[in-house]
């Protein structure tokens, strides 16, 4: 009989811990609103430095597992990341823009300002062209998926994303007329993908030096696991909290904005 994971508690209830935070962080943000406006105005390059180190401390561990050497094996089975790039890179982030631009600047014109629609635009665009890479290794192990095709696949779009992430963004950007920050899509790929790929490559050549590769994976890497559950399910609690005066004063709008990233999904 073939041998399946177990999932653990705490994964088996993954979103049920999520939405407590998502509740958690609202209720913060409602009563706590002024201290978490001093937080959010911690910026650089209008990325917030708080949440910079809450995601990078989410993607480092993952960012472990990449293994540059695996691309090679890319041509063993082509046609599971063949497909994975088209829908990443050829349509969600198209759809994503189309369904945006449909909702927020044609049928929700009696509720959201221009400005706004501006804004939620942008944010859904940045949001349907990042690939889902870190956590693709937890989904991987939740559906007792093959960990080295999963590896092949998260190597090859963390390289795509260095060269294509910003100009899909731009383009994007522009043809909906929305202003596009360069400045903050190159910071943030430097920030979320950049340094945390070039940390995990020097730390895995490093460690599996020193230690082997068995005490690397066997070891090491359980460790760091609770680590990135725990920074992702503090910076869903600092996101909402941010929010979280505007999330209680315009129910609607979160409703109607949450149409079409459900519809995408």
């Amino acid at each position: 009989m073939e041998h399946k994971r177990k999932i653990g508690f705490f994964d088996k209830y993954l979103s049920v811990w999520v939405a407590l935070c998502i509740g958690l962080g609202i209720l913060i943000g409602h009563w706590a609103g002024d201290g978490m406006q001093v937080i959010s105005s911690l910026e650089i390059a209008r990325v917030n430095i708080p949440v910079a180190i809450l995601i990078w401390l989410m993607i480092y561990p993952m960012m472990l597992q990449v293994d540059f050497t695996s691309i090679k094996r890319v041509g063993r089975k082509p046609k599971g990341v063949i497909l994975t790039l088209v829908i990443n890179w050829l349509i969600k982030p198209f759809t994503m823009a189309f369904f945006a631009w449909l909702f927020f600047s044609k049928l929700y014109q009696a509720w959201i300002t221009p400005e706004l629609a501006g804004e939620y635009i942008a944010g859904a665009i940045i949001l349907g062209a990042a690939p889902c890479t870190a956590m693709v290794f937890v989904w991987s192990y939740l559906t007792d998926g093959d960990p080295n095709y999963t590896l092949v696949q998260v190597s090859v779009n963390d390289l795509i994303i260095l060269v294509a992430f910003v100009p899909i963004v731009g383009l994007l950007l522009g043809i909906t007329n929305v202003s596009v920050p360069y400045d903050t899509l190159f910071a943030s790929v430097v920030i979320f993908v950049v340094v945390p790929l070039l940390a995990g490559y020097f730390t895995n050549r490093y460690l599996i030096r020193k230690h082997g590769e068995d005490w690397f994976k066997q070891v090491f890497l359980p460790k760091l696991k609770p680590v990135s559950i725990l920074a992702l399910l503090v910076t869903l609690i600092l996101l909402f909290a941010f929010q979280g005066t505007n999330i209680t004063s315009n129910p609607l709008i979160i409703l109607l904005a949450a149409v079409p990233l459900v519809i995408q999904t």
